[in-house]
């Protein structure tokens, strides 16, 4: 599993993305045996059929006992059976024959999918509940998901039925989740969209930063801060390396604080090193608020509510629902 990033700047939507936002952060619980979303009417691969699921040296072909209803393309019905949780075995079911590209060991997938704890009964995480997809590395992800999806092909869905051992352990990353709980999820594979750019503004929305190059930034706000509507960016230093693309997986340090106080709600500078991170897999003003830079160069990014952490942001930042944020960013590499 990958080692997390610092949750902070992932969205609850992508769960500061890294140990596969499949650690479930901002994702709600249901309080029934089984999970469910909205569907378009159907039924779409029963699961006492797992014909066509190719064979798999990590897995076996099965469903432990897990119903699965719904149209693909849209949040399915899971239904736990009565010895799902029991499951010592990584279980690997296609629902849906995909009939594009399979996916290969250590790749990328893009997928829409829904995660429920196989104890518990309860969802933990669903990308359904965000409104896109993720994508993930498959080898920076739980176990259950590096062996269970290579073969898998876009388009399709798949049945993960995954053992403790190959899901969090004896330390999941959030209280939703039980030690050593067996998980189940349903995934399908989507195709991945192309990184683009949204659009902003040039200005410093009455944010002042000082301090020298290479060291942590102080950054000092105005009443006009936080009344910030479009995502606000300025260049305090302009690097001369490597620019960093929409999409890409870049390294920087970076100062976070509330547009509000200026009070700093999270910094990599405390540890001094450097963060890697996906912009794909992070929050929308850090997405579109970096591509640009080159590498040596330092940003101002003020963004509104909407555009970090939105209506539920992480509890232990002190950021509020909604609330506007000021980033300072350090582009150390773009590997």
């Amino acid at each position: 599993m990958k080692p997390r990033l610092p949750r902070h700047l992932a969205p609850v939507t992508v769960v500061l993305a890294a140990t596969l936002a499949l650690a479930g952060c901002g994702a709600s619980s249901s309080s029934t045996s089984s999970a469910s979303g909205a569907t378009t009417g159907g039924a779409t691969g029963a699961t006492g059929d797992c014909a066509g699921t190719p064979a798999g040296a990590a897995y076996e072909v099965g469903n432990a006992g897990v119903t699965v209803t719904g149209e693909l393309n849209a949040a399915p019905v899971v239904k736990l059976g009565p010895d799902t949780s029991k499951v010592t075995k990584l279980q690997v079911c296609d629902l849906v024959q995909g009939t594009g590209t399979a996916v290969a060991a250590g790749s990328s997938i893009t997928a829409q999918y829904i995660g429920i704890g196989a104890v518990s009964g309860k969802k933990f995480d669903a990308s359904w509940d965000r409104g896109q997809p993720s994508t993930f590395s498959l080898d920076k992800v739980i176990a259950g998901w590096t062996n269970g999806l290579p073969g898998m092909k876009l388009g399709g869905r798949r049945l993960l039925v995954i053992p403790g051992d190959q899901a969090y352990g004896a330390n999941p990353p959030s209280a939703e989740i039980a030690a050593n709980e067996a998980l189940v999820f349903v995934v399908d594979a989507v195709p991945t969209p192309v990184p683009t750019v949204g659009p902003h503004v040039e200005g410093t929305a009455g944010v002042t930063v000082t301090g020298d190059a290479g060291k942590a930034p102080t950054i000092a706000v105005t009443p006009e801060t936080a009344k910030v509507t479009q995502l606000t960016i300025s260049d305090i230093t302009v690097g001369t390396g490597a620019e960093a693309k929409a999409g890409a997986t870049v390294s920087m340090q970076y100062v976070g604080a509330l547009a509000s106080t200026g009070k700093t709600f999270d910094s990599s500078w405390k540890t001094g090193k450097a963060v890697s991170f996906d912009l794909t897999q992070i929050i929308t003003g850090i997405a579109d608020g970096v591509p640009g830079m080159k590498v040596g160069g330092r940003r101002l990014i003020v963004m509104t509510g909407a555009q970090g952490f939105g209506a539920n942001p992480p509890a232990n930042l002190g950021v509020k629902a909604n609330e506007p944020l000021v980033f300072v960013v350090d582009l150390v590499s773009v590997p």
